[in-house]
Formats: C-alpha cells, sequence, structure tokens
C-alpha cells in the first residue's frame, strides 16, 4: 500500500512517499481504508525523534482514524464492510484490568497510532474492534476526521477527570492549540466561565468569538496568576488544563479550593516545582493524562453532535503534501485543525 513516512528522523524533508505491506486484520481487528486523518503535534515530535524510543523504520505517523471498512476478522460482529468508522488513538492489551474497564490508555503495554506503530498517514490501517465507533452522520468529512484525538482528550480533561460542573470557572492554558479550541467550546456549552490564555496577540480575538470569556496574554506568570485572581474575584478557578508541563505550579498558585489540575502535555518542558503547602490546604487535585479512553471519545462525539459544536477546520491538504501540511503546524500560524486528504 502507499503510504507518507520516513526512513530517518529529522526535518519535514525526510517525509516521502512509500510503500509498505498492507496490513491483515486479525481475528479481532478491522481493517480500515482511510479517508482522512489530521496533522498533530504529535506527528512532528515522532519526526524529529522522541528521546528514549526506537522506532522501527520505515515509519508512518499520524493519529486520527476515519474511514471505510474494508475487512474485518473472523471473530468481529459489530462491523460490516463499507461502514464508515473512527477510532480511538490507543489500545491496550484487551486483557488486563485496564482494558477490560473500558481504560486502554491506562495498559501497562499501551499503543498509540502514529507513535508506537505505523498510523493514518497511510492507505490502510489495523484497529481493534473493542475501540473502534460508527462515524457520526452530522459531520463533513475533514470534520470527523479532526476530532479522535483532541475531542476526546478535551473532554476527558473537563468531564472525565475535572468533572466539571454549570458554574465553574475553567482556565486553559494554550488554548489556540486544538485541545484548547475543542476545551473552550465545550466549556462553553457545559455553563462554565472560560477562561482562555494565549501568547498570540492576533489570536486573542479569534478565542473571544469562539466562546472565551476572557482572554489573558500567556507571558508572564505573576501576571497571569493576578488577572486569574482577579477575574474570579480571588476565589480562583475550579478547573485548570494545562498542556505546558513546565509551570505546574503557577497553577497551583490561581486554582480555588478543591480546583483540579489536569496537565496532558509537556510543550515548555517537562519538570516544574509547586507550593506543596497551598497544594495541601487548599485540598486541590492534580491529574495527569496522556491520551483519552474510547468512552472518552464517545462521550466527547455525542455531546459535540448534541450541541452542535464543530471542529475550527484551517487548511486541508492532499496526503502527498504531508510535509507542507506539517510545516504548516509547525509555524503556529494555523488557529485550528490541518487535514490530510487520502489517496482516491
Amino acid at each position: 500500500m502507499k503510504a507518507m513516512g520516513f526512513y530517518e528522523n529529522g526535518t519535514s524533508n525526510v517525509i516521502k512517499q512509500i510503500e509498505i505491506d498492507t496490513p491483515v486484520p486479525a481475528p479481532d481487528q478491522i481493517l480500515i481504508k482511510l479517508k482522512m486523518t489530521s496533522v498533530n503535534t504529535l506527528d512532528l515530535m515522532v519526526r524529529r525523534g522522541v528521546p528514549g524510543m526506537n522506532i522501527p523504520f520505515p515509519h508512518v505517523p499520524g493519529t486520527d482514524v476515519y474511514g471505510t471498512i474494508e475487512a474485518v476478522g473472523s471473530n468481529v460482529k459489530k462491523f460490516y464492510e463499507g461502514e464508515k468508522v473512527i477510532s480511538n488513538t490507543v489500545y491496550g492489551c484487551g486483557s488486563c484490568k485496564y482494558c477490560i474497564s473500558g481504560h486502554e490508555q491506562l495498559c501497562p503495554s499501551w499503543k498509540c497510532f502514529g507513535l508506537h506503530i505505523n498510523g493514518s498517514y497511510g492507505e490502510f490501517i489495523t484497529v481493534p474492534e473493542r475501540i473502534v465507533s460508527k462515524a457520526p452522520s452530522n459531520f463533513t468529512d475533514e470534520e470527523i476526521a479532526a476530532m479522535p484525538l483532541h475531542a476526546s482528550l478535551a473532554w476527558r480533561n473537563i468531564k472525565g477527570l475535572g468533572n466539571a460542573t454549570e458554574g465553574e470557572t475553567i482556565v486553559v492554558l494554550g488554548a489556540t492549540g486544538n485541545v484548547g479550541l475543542f476545551a473552550i467550546k465545550f466549556s462553553k456549552a457545559l455553563g462554565l466561565k472560560t477562561i482562555a490564555l494565549t501568547r498570540s496577540d492576533e489570536k486573542m480575538q479569534k478565542l473571544r468569538a469562539i466562546g472565551a470569556d476572557f482572554v489573558i496574554k500567556q507571558d508572564n506568570a505573576t501576571n497571569i496568576i493576578k488577572e486569574v485572581m482577579e477575574i474570579t474575584n480571588g476565589v480562583g478557578a475550579d478547573i485548570i488544563i494545562n498542556s505546558m508541563g513546565n509551570n505546574l505550579g503557577d497553577t497551583v498558585e490561581m486554582a480555588a479550593y478543591n480546583a483540579r489540575i489536569i496537565s496532558f502535555g509537556v510543550l515548555a518542558g517537562a519538570t516544574s516545582s509547586l507550593n506543596v503547602r497551598r497544594l495541601y490546604l487548599r485540598n486541590i487535585s492534580i491529574f495527569g493524562t496522556h491520551n483519552a479512553s474510547k468512552s472518552d471519545l464517545d462521550n466527547s462525539i455525542e455531546f459535540a453532535k448534541k450541541k452542535n459544536i464543530k471542529p475550527i477546520i484551517y487548511k486541508s491538504f492532499d496526503i502527498g503534501m504531508a510535509a507542507q501540511a506539517q510545516d504548516l503546524l509547525e509555524s503556529s500560524k494555523a488557529f485550528g485543525k490541518i487535514i490530510l486528504k487520502h489517496w482516491r
């Protein structure tokens, strides 16, 4: 089959069209002919090289799986050839306590498409039946391809771990990332007071337009904490979602009593210090998560359907222009998802 992949780590110049074997579905797997996918920061990280990981080459990036069922394994009962489906972004062994309870992202042997194994920049992919869902019918192809990774993770942050309730205040750091954009839209629909943080002056108004009640320039930590406390009348925020990593201590300083802080990335660094006394005196909870569960994916899609929440599509490319699409994401110019349309 055709795929866009690479034989070595490096800049986007290493991405090229390659030929690899078409995967064959195991008894519990589905073979999906991919229709579209999206470009994610994970794709850039894997292409550059992930410290401590030896990824076999050639490698095919891509995490968001959306397409049509080409074939099913002998034990597959719920899906049929020709159906349009999406998949969760990770799966596990299928038999440990985490997999059995529906939390495959916690499995000790979890796998992520485009990271540990070949991903969605190819013509076909095999996926375990247990993490597959029927594609929603009231979204365009581009919108469906934009949702699996970021919609599910935004939902997990806000509801799965954040347990948000109407009237609470949420702070979204790195709000112009695609988890952040989904988080703002979901938060607005859930009746939360939303405070969005961004480093981009030009994107501040765009964040207000999609539902952010307040937008703060993400530059000086002292000023950010001061503004959050002023907006909340000195109370602090109830939920804080953070993909940055190195400013965990700052989030504790802007958190309310019983606040929930969710850390899901290390875009600005993997180490941080925090005020432990404030943490325990305010009964603040800190959660970490790297991916979402299939139930998070299903719940996020169902909520988006109910509230007519659509992802923001910035630009679409033919799959053969995957390198240019990654360059665009890396430039930080995009506001919304970058889509790759597969070979017909």
